[in-house]
């Protein structure tokens, strides 16, 4: 598995090459999108890794109440909810490239 942090320089650069892109370019568009698309799977698999990290962390907490306990394993393993908000922003971004794609292939 990729690390992390090559993982999220993969989708920033994706989505910054998108930026730039001129809309009419079908096959560059194409390729982002697979960029950030196996990059987003990527990320997926970390996202279950970190999840499990939370789970232990929530699990074996002495904390008294489930409040207490989420918040230490929020303290203690940060990257799951930087992977939650990202990936939800990247898929919207991959979402935006299709509907881009399609509507340019019908003109």
């Amino acid at each position: 598995m990729k690390p992390l942090t090559e993982v999220l320089i993969q989708i920033d650069d994706a989505i910054e090459r998108y930026q730039t892109l001129d809309l009419k370019m079908v096959s560059d568009q194409s390729e982002i999108l697979q960029q950030l698309t196996t990059s987003l799977y990527d990320l997926a698999k970390h996202r279950v890794d970190y999840h499990e990290k939370f789970n232990s962390v929530y699990l074996n907490s002495q904390a008294k109440t489930n409040a207490a306990k989420e918040k230490e394993a929020e303290l203690r393993v940060p990257e799951l909810y930087k992977i939650k908000h990202l990936d939800r922003k990247a898929e919207k971004v991959a979402d935006t490239i299709r509907t881009t794609i399609a509507t340019n292939r019908q003109r």
